[in-house]
């Protein structure tokens, strides 16, 4: 089963004072790649960074089934928090295909 790290970016959809401050207020986790996701941005409130750990099945379409369960959870976390959002994009780095060079 392959493992997918995968960045999803967005932009704030103008949101409202209320939900500025609340943005302002809340303790961002640690920028890292997690099941449950990380949510980062800065306190200009123009974009954000998802970064998530996903497992899909193998395949053709892995990466891309990667990139929607990203996208998804993504949407989640925004949406129960009322965050405003649009223009997601994700990118994803398969973890099995990584090399690590040794040094000898």
């Amino acid at each position: 089963m392959p493992t997918y790290r995968v960045i999803v970016r967005g932009k704030f959809d103008r949101p409202d004072e209320p939900t500025r401050a609340r943005l302002l207020a809340a303790e961002q986790p640690e920028m890292a790649f997690t099941e449950a996701g990380s949510l980062s941005y800065n306190h200009h409130l123009a974009s954000f960074g998802f970064r998530i750990t996903v497992h899909v099945g193998p395949g053709e379409e892995a990466e891309r089934e990667a990139r929607d369960q990203a996208e998804l959870r993504a949407m989640e976390v925004l949406e129960e928090h009322r965050y405003p959002y649009r223009d997601l994009e994700s990118t994803a780095t398969c973890m099995d295909d990584i090399k690590i060079k040794r040094r000898r």
